[in-house]
Order: C-alpha cells, then sequence, then structure tokens
C-alpha cells in the first residue's frame, strides 16, 4: 500500500473530524494526537452515538435496536449538517472509527463540493460482523448489505488509511478501492501514558496479563486453555482485564477447569490500565484464527511493547509488519494453546529473554513510533488527499 510519506505538498493546516466517530476510541485518540503533532489543527464536527454502548454483543445489531440506533442516527445527522454549515472554511475532512454511515452522509452534504475526504476506518462491518463475531451469516442479506456500505463508505473517500498493509489488502481486493489510494498507518500507541518502566522484580508468581474486549478475534478460549496447561505450575498467575461478548465464556471455561490461579479484573481507565501492564511480567496479545486477527496489530501489542514488557502473541501477516520473533515479540501459530504454554513456560523460565525482549519492544515503540514521526506520516497522508495525488 502506498504509505503517503515523502509528499513534497504541505498538509492542510487545518482539518475537520466528521461524524459520530467514537471519540475515545484508541485509534481516535491517536489520530488527533498525530494532528497536534504534526502542528495540525483540528476542528470537531462530532456528535457521539456508538461509543454509548461499551460492549456491543450480538443483540446490539438485532432488528429491535436497529431501529432505535436508526432514530438516533437520524437525529444526529441532522445535527452535524447544522454544525457543518457553521463551520469557514475546510480544506480536508476525517471520518473515524465507526465512521461508515459518515461517509456516506458527508458525501451527501458535499454534493458538488470536491473537498477532499480520508476515511480511517479501522475496521469494515463485513470482516466484524460477518467474519469475526459471526453476527451475520455470511451470504445473507445482512451480510451483504453490511458489505455494500462498507463498499459505498469506501468510495467516497480520496483516500483510505488501515492501519496495516494486510488491512490494505483486504480493503482493496475486496470493495474494489484502488490500491492507489489506500495508505497504511500503523497505529502504534500513546507514549506519554504507557511509557517503559523497568520489568518488576522476578518474584514469584510471576503475573501474564491478558486484557482486551474479549471479542472473538483475541482468541480467549486459547489463552484459557494455555493457563490450564500451565495449572501445575505454581509460579504462574493469569490476570484476564476487561470485559466484551467472550467475557462469560472465559469465566465459564476457567471455572470448568479448576483454575486457582487465575483472576479476572475489570475495565478500567486508560491510565490505570497502564498501571496494570507495570505488574506484569509478560503480556498476551491475540490468537484468534479469523481474518480479522489475521490483518490486525491489537491496541495491547503496541501498548505493552511501550511499557517494556515481552509480549507474547500470534504469528501473523500484520504482526510481522512491525514486530521482529525473538527481538521486540514471542511469536506462535495462532488458536494453539499447546503452543501459548510452550511460549509463556519458555519465557518464564528466561529472565534475560525477558528483558531482551522488553527493551527491544520499548525501543521499536520509542523510536518508529513517537509523536513526531507519527505525525509526519500522518501529514504527508493529508498532504497526498489534498493534492489529489494517487
Amino acid at each position: 500500500m502506498s504509505p503517503g510519506c515523502g509528499a513534497p505538498e504541505r498538509p492542510p493546516q487545518r482539518v475537520c473530524f466528521f461524524g459520530t466517530y467514537a471519540r475515545q476510541h484508541t485509534a481516535t485518540r491517536l489520530l488527533l494526537r498525530a494532528c497536534h503533532a504534526a502542528g495540525v489543527e483540528v476542528v470537531e464536527c462530532h456528535r457521539p452515538l456508538w461509543e454509548k454502548t461499551r460492549h456491543k454483543h450480538a443483540t446490539y445489531f438485532g432488528a429491535r435496536s436497529a431501529a432505535v440506533l436508526a432514530s438516533q442516527y437520524a437525529s444526529a445527522a441532522f445535527a452535524l449538517a447544522r454544525n457543518r454549515r457553521r463551520l469557514r472554511d475546510v480544506p480536508l475532512y476525517v471520518i473515524g472509527f465507526n465512521g461508515q454511515l459518515d461517509s456516506l452522509w458527508l458525501r451527501l452534504l458535499l454534493g458538488r463540493e470536491r473537498t477532499p475526504v480520508v476515511v480511517a476506518p479501522l475496521v469494515t462491518l463485513s470482516e466484524t460482523l460477518v467474519d469475526d463475531r459471526q453476527v451475520f451469516r455470511a451470504g445473507s442479506w445482512r451480510a451483504r448489505g453490511a458489505a455494500s456500505i462498507d463498499r459505498l463508505s469506501l468510495a467516497t473517500a480520496t483516500r483510505v488509511v488501515m492501519d496495516t498493509d494486510a488491512h490494505g489488502r483486504y480493503v482493496a481486493d475486496n470493495f474494489a478501492v484502488p490500491a492507489s489510494t489506500i495508505s497504511t498507518w500503523h497505529l502504534g500507541t500513546d507514549t506519554s501514558v504507557f511509557a517503559p518502566t523497568p520489568l518488576p522484580r522476578d518474584r514469584r508468581p510471576l503475573r501474564v496479563l491478558f486484557y482486551g474486549s474479549f471479542l472473538p478475534l483475541h482468541g480467549i478460549r486459547t489463552v484459557v486453555e494455555a493457563a490450564a496447561r500451565l495449572a501445575h505450575r505454581s509460579d504462574l498467575e493469569f490476570i484476564l482485564a476487561g470485559g466484551g461478548p467472550e467475557h462469560a465464556t472465559a469465566i465459564a471455561l476457567a471455572r470448568d477447569a479448576r483454575l486457582t490461579r487465575i483472576g479476572f479484573v475489570e475495565w478500567m481507565s486508560y491510565e490505570s490500565l497502564a498501571e496494570l501492564v507495570a505488574s506484569a511480567h509478560i503480556c498476551l496479545g491475540i490468537f484468534g484464527t479469523s481474518d480479522k486477527a489475521r490483518m490486525v496489530i491489537p491496541n495491547k501489542v503496541y501498548e505493552t511493547a511501550a511499557r517494556g514488557r515481552p509480549i507474547v502473541t500470534a504469528d501473523t501477516p500484520a504482526i510481522r509488519e512491525v514486530f521482529a520473533h525473538g527481538e521486540t515479540a514471542w511469536l506462535c501459530p495462532a488458536g494453539d494453546a499447546g503452543a501459548l504454554a510452550e511460549a509463556i513456560a519458555t519465557l518464564a523460565d528466561a529472565p534475560r529473554l525477558r528483558q531482551r525482549l522488553a527493551e527491544g519492544a520499548a525501543a521499536l515503540l520509542a523510536d518508529r513510533f513517537a509523536p513526531g514521526a507519527q505525525g509526519r506520516r500522518l501529514a504527508a497522508i493529508f498532504a497526498a488527499a489534498t493534492h489529489h495525488r494517487p
């Protein structure tokens, strides 16, 4: 995918983040932070909607819920239209996470205006609702509807920003998006919050930490089964933090396996999460086997790397774009509880290896994903969009 880097044109000095995008989502926070680092003024034309529900279970996408959401979106859309009319000249619009409908609405509002639009969806509806969560059955009318919204929303973009090259190829192959209009912007993390700290003392038990939204792509069953395979090791404890669609399943699996050294912690603030990561000796990424799991680098991998913690995660094309096995992460086959248990045991028994991985990961994030570097990359993408350069 075209990285959008090295563009000779200057980026716009002012952009508008438009829509019902999830403002507190990590991807949005990182985009805003990169704009600030690049000296790009951000005007927000925003109405909250999707972030009102943190964990979106299957019922969230049911017919009754959809009707309520449609009414709420209509109200938000008209408010956005009013707010947009009050803005002074906007040289570039940005549509963020959860913004598929926003892309369509903005294009309708723009009419014949040629103002460029950067669409940064992070994920498509199809991969989330059909492939990963399987809320919509593949081939069903709802699955086809989701694909149509994806295709139409991406078609409105002057430039599409995806989080990995693998994700960009998926969008190009499945939604007729020209590869020349796709840019990769690896997310990284907020290094002011997830700053490196020394590894905790090599005391026992060693803490193995997983956290997240307990989505199918996380492979939580693999995590709990790996913990069960290591149940004989009194020198290890597992902490699973967060909540989401498979949270209850994880608790049930741990209970059925009679695991006594596994604890569940409720979701917490961004800053408190950084402190939890600092308490861990080994951190876990994702281990799902879906197409989506192979295309993304989860936030937790960037965050734990920046904190200076050794990471174990699935070996995927996306993860290899940034991380290297044995240098900045420890990679194992996706969906393989035995391989994950072996990886955890290997790191638990090798403090020097843990230290090397932690130092390598922290150095990678501090260098490649510093705010200034991320800002320059994003500014180059904005410049390419503003000047309609493929």
